[in-house]
């Protein structure tokens, strides 16, 4: 089941602030700092959404790499079991073989893992600007230069 799309929040700005009222009803006013602070929040969990993304691409090429030495791994061991060398060595190779596979599986867990904080890190970000767009649209809007200057927000 997925949860309700964000509601956009009302906003208001006067010289004492942003008065913002939600969905529900409620009221509130925002500082300059708390309204620097969301954007802030917003643009720092899509930086860290692009993180993620260059992440997940090492873990998929880490995985990569692994499963082509694990590949490596076993033509060798049937190369010197062709040969009739000593099991030892086969032995060894084997081992080196079955590390290889583990790795290729953790590096695919990291990779699902991460995958899914860059889809959490985006949505988080694409709903707060969605529920709080309305409020950096009345800062950029306002006539005033408080709580914050209007500037930094027209680039919203």
């Amino acid at each position: 089941m997925q949860p309700n799309p964000p509601v956009p929040h009302a906003a208001t700005v006067d010289d004492k602030g942003v008065h913002v009222t939600t969905a529900a009803g409620k009221s509130r006013t925002y500082s300059g700092g708390e309204v620097m602070t969301l954007t802030q929040v917003i643009d720092l969990a899509d930086g860290s959404a692009t993180l993620c993304q260059a992440s997940t691409d090492t873990a998929l090429e880490l995985m990569d790499d692994a499963v082509q030495l694990a590949s490596d791994c076993e033509e060798l061991i049937a190369d010197i079991t062709a040969k009739g060398v000593g099991s030892n060595l086969i032995g060894k190779c084997e081992v080196l073989k079955e590390q290889l596979d583990l790795q290729a599986a953790a590096a695919k867990k990291v990779h699902d893992q991460i995958e899914g904080g860059e889809e959490a890190c985006r949505t988080a970000s694409a709903n707060a600007e969605a529920r709080h767009g309305g409020i950096f649209r009345a800062v950029a809007d306002s006539p005033l230069t408080r709580p914050a200057e209007r500037d930094f927000y027209n680039a919203r």
